[in-house]
């Protein structure tokens, strides 16, 4: 009989932690979900279009690379890629320590900006990808502006003082891309 009760302890000790560590679980998730943002809606707003954008930029900038045939092309395409994948890894971050979760899906524009390079090939394909580039980087630049004079969270501050530059170089960069395609004509 004492084999019998040893298992039977050893059956219990096993059910009881079981279900403790069930119980951490749904815990856990919960203390997730019920998480309330620590940032203002403005700044939650910026930090989800920041995700945004340098997912899309990071999908085009692929697209890109395996498409086009132009170096210079590819080349900016690998830096776009390499620079958003580390820019969105510090948002994540501060996305995951404020309380804002990542976007799921891109937005509707994104996704149509992705479905017309998707189409393109050739030269048009570089244009296009170069046109988008400078937009998307014009865009990107005057939202960390306006962030930067609203910003009431030290480190939303800090990241879109610290990405700004980054961004500008890169307009730079696009620009001189698009007008080497396009010719000096376009300016």
């Amino acid at each position: 009989m004492r084999i019998t009760r040893q298992a039977l302890y050893f059956l219990l000790a096993i059910a009881a932690l079981s279900v403790a560590a069930c119980n951490r679980g749904t815990d856990v998730e919960a203390a997730r979900e019920k998480r309330q943002p620590t940032v203002t809606p403005a700044e939650q707003e910026f930090l989800m279009k920041a995700a945004d954008a340098n997912l899309s930029k990071i999908d085009v900038a692929r697209l890109a690379m395996h498409k086009s045939q132009n170096s210079d092309v590819k080349d900016f395409a690998n830096m776009i890629q390499s620079d958003d994948a580390s820019a969105l890894e510090d948002l994540t971050d501060l996305m995951n320590d404020k309380g804002v979760s990542l976007p799921n899906t891109l937005s509707p524009e994104m996704k149509t900006e992705i479905e017309t390079m998707t189409a393109l090939s050739g030269a048009e394909l570089d244009r296009e990808f170069a046109n988008m580039m400078v937009a998307q980087h014009e865009k990107e630049i005057g939202m960390y502006h306006d962030q930067l004079e609203i910003a009431q969270t030290p480190d939303v501050r800090k990241y879109a003082e610290d990405l700004l530059p980054r961004l500008e170089m890169h307009l730079e960069k696009a620009q001189r891309l698009q007008s080497k395609l396009f010719g000096e004509s376009r300016k």
